[in-house]
This record gives C-alpha cells, sequence and structure tokens, in this order.
C-alpha cells in the first residue's frame, strides 16, 4: 500500500464524523445456532455479532502464537499498531473495536486504519454467494505458475483511494505490456549484456566516479534519467 493512502484519511473522516454525531444503540448479539455464547446470564440462545466478536480474535490469536510476548504487540507504550482493512470495515476498526480497548484501559488504541476502496470484478461487485469472484484454485488449475502475475495485477489495481476494477482484459495487457514487454525485457537485455561483457558474471562494485556521485544526489539534474555527461 502507498504512503500516499497510509496517510489520507478523506475516505473515513466523512463517514466516522456522520457516525458518532449520529450515534445510536446497536445490537451486539444475534438469535443464531452458531457463534460464540453471550457470556452473560439470561442470554441464553443469543452469540455474539461477529464485528463485534472479530477484533478480538486479533488478540487471542496473537496470544496464542506468541504465548510469552503477545503483550509486547498490544500493550507496550512503544508499539504503534496499524490496522490495513476494507472500506466495509470502518465503523468496526475506528469506533466499535477502539472503543473496547479504552473501556478496557491496557491495551493501544490504533494509530492509523488505512480503509481501502472496493476492487470490483468486470464491473459488477464481487459476490461469493453469486459466485462472481476470482477462485484461487481454479486460477492455479487454469493458469498453472502463474500466481505472481496475478499477485502482480492485484497489486497495481489496489484501490486505494477509489472503487478499481479487475478485468481480464486488463490483466492479459498488464502481463503482456509491463510485465512480459517491460521488466521481461529488462531482465533479458541485463542478463545479455552481463554475459556478454563480463562472462555471466555480475562484477564487483568499483568506486562511484564523481559524475556518479552526483546524480545520486537529491535533486540532481541527472537523477532518474538515463543520461550521464561526461
Amino acid at each position: 500500500m502507498s504512503e500516499a493512502a497510509i496517510s489520507q484519511p478523506e475516505n473515513k473522516e466523512p463517514f466516522l464524523r456522520q457516525w458518532i454525531l449520529g450515534l445510536q444503540p446497536r445490537a451486539v448479539s444475534r438469535d443464531l445456532d452458531w457463534g460464540i455464547p453471550v457470556p452473560v446470564e439470561g442470554a441464553e440462545g443469543k452469540v455474539l455479532y461477529v464485528w463485534f466478536d472479530a477484533p478480538i480474535g486479533y488478540i487471542s490469536n496473537t496470544k496464542e502464537l506468541l504465548p510469552e510476548s503477545w503483550e509486547t504487540w498490544w500493550k507496550d507504550p512503544e508499539t504503534k499498531m496499524v490496522h490495513f482493512i476494507g472500506k466495509d470495515n470502518i465503523v468496526f476498526h475506528c469506533i466499535v473495536f477502539p472503543a473496547m480497548l479504552k473501556a478496557e484501559g491496557s491495551y493501544n488504541l490504533p494509530e492509523n486504519v488505512p480503509a481501502n476502496e472496493f476492487l470490483n470484478l468486470e464491473g459488477d461487485k464481487i459476490s461469493t454467494s453469486r459466485n462472481w469472484a476470482v477462485w484461487l484454485n481454479e486460477y492455479l488449475v487454469d493458469m498453472p505458475g502463474k500466481q505472481d502475475v496475478l499477485r502482480y495485477v492485484l497489486t497495481a489495481n489496489a484501490p486505494e483511494t477509489k472503487d478499481n476494477d479487475f478485468t481480464w482484459k486488463d490483466f492479459q495487457a498488464r502481463n503482456n505490456n509491463e510485465l512480459v514487454a517491460i521488466l521481461g525485457n529488462f531482465v533479458n537485455r541485463a542478463l545479455v549484456l552481463t554475459e556478454k561483457y563480463f562472462e555471466g558474471k555480475v562484477p564487483a562494485a568499483g568506486e562511484l566516479t564523481e559524475c556518479r556521485e552526483q546524480r545520486r544526489q537529491p535533486g540532481s539534474h541527472y537523477a532518474g534519467t538515463g543520461s550521464e555527461a561526461g
């Protein structure tokens, strides 16, 4: 996730302000036959609402994995906590869970909660119940060995500041035009020239010339270009 997406709160503030100014009681239980039972006398048959209960699982999971040091991650004053989420979970990570932590008193509150927008599929909202999704097991069968291509395209299309769309046409274009034509060509040229001029071995780093040293300085006329004088 980019630094801009982490630092910009535009997609959260109006939403949270509206929630807080019009704060209403909200049930934290459901009448279901599965889930975590509400641990209160008289609440038999009720279970905790999943998004009230789920964030607590972050703590219990840390405690299970790191029984000797879990408090370092959650209670140490030097620890800075950042929650990376989707925008549909903003209310739980920015209001409900912090309120629970603050009420308990000994836990760190999240310092920042970057929230991604939605990633759609071919112009329509992804829905597992409607079978409108890219299923990883099927993708790996249809395109064996291409998991890094999918990782790249999803990263390039990450909806950091606005909703974005995944399409197979864009998938094909990014694979052919960016991974093959640009990255692949760069790697191929580097390997060919290394073989041609250095017997296939990466040469040891030499001393920087004055010109090359100047190019490394911020604000240099040559910084970020392929030009070099002298």
